[in-house]
């Protein structure tokens, strides 16, 4: 039988998918398995614009608050976009609070929130962490703050050079 943790993150792994751009709204989203347990979507446009095409990850439920589904990274109109994908929705108006790393080599970051209201989008200046000091690290602690709540996790980072590099050149190619 499987655990509730097991139906968690299943749960969750659905969740990161049915949150991909607005675009998610009609047609068949098309998934790859990339090394390190990322995951490409790329899900076709239904009014016949670009695709919206996204790397994934989901957080590590063992050392995560239940409320962070994972990482996103998507192509956007000029560069990468980095995304924390969250459960509880909140208004557009938010500007959470985003910290990596522990204590002595946090980044922080304000960032904004984007439709349906579970993506935290990240400004882009974070984008130089991915095809930087991430590469180097197994996991990635996140603190998100906003209001008087909290979400914490982590996500494991192992495929995340092989998983961003096949994304940029799919985005070069759009």
């Amino acid at each position: 039988m499987a655990t509730p943790r097991r139906f968690y993150s299943l749960f969750v792994t659905i969740f990161i998918l049915a949150t991909v751009p607005a675009s998610a709204a009609g047609g068949a989203e098309h998934i790859s398995e990339l090394a390190g347990g990322w995951h490409l979507v790329r899900t076709p446009n239904p009014n016949g614009g670009a695709d919206a095409i996204s790397i994934i990850h989901p957080a590590d439920t063992s050392r995560s608050d239940l409320d962070l589904a994972g990482l996103m990274i998507r192509c956007g109109e000029t560069s990468a976009e980095v995304i924390i994908v969250i459960l509880p929705a909140m208004p557009f108006s938010t500007r959470p609070h985003v910290a990596f790393g522990k204590s002595g080599t946090k980044t922080q970051f304000e960032a904004t929130v984007a439709p349906p209201g579970t993506a935290v989008l990240l400004p882009r200046d974070a984008t130089t962490l991915v095809n930087g000091p991430w590469q180097a690290l197994d996991d990635l602690s996140i603190r998100i703050d906003f209001g008087q709540s909290t979400i914490r996790g982590v996500v494991k980072l192992a495929g995340l050079q092989a998983a961003f590099k096949e994304l940029q050149s799919i985005c070069a190619a759009h």
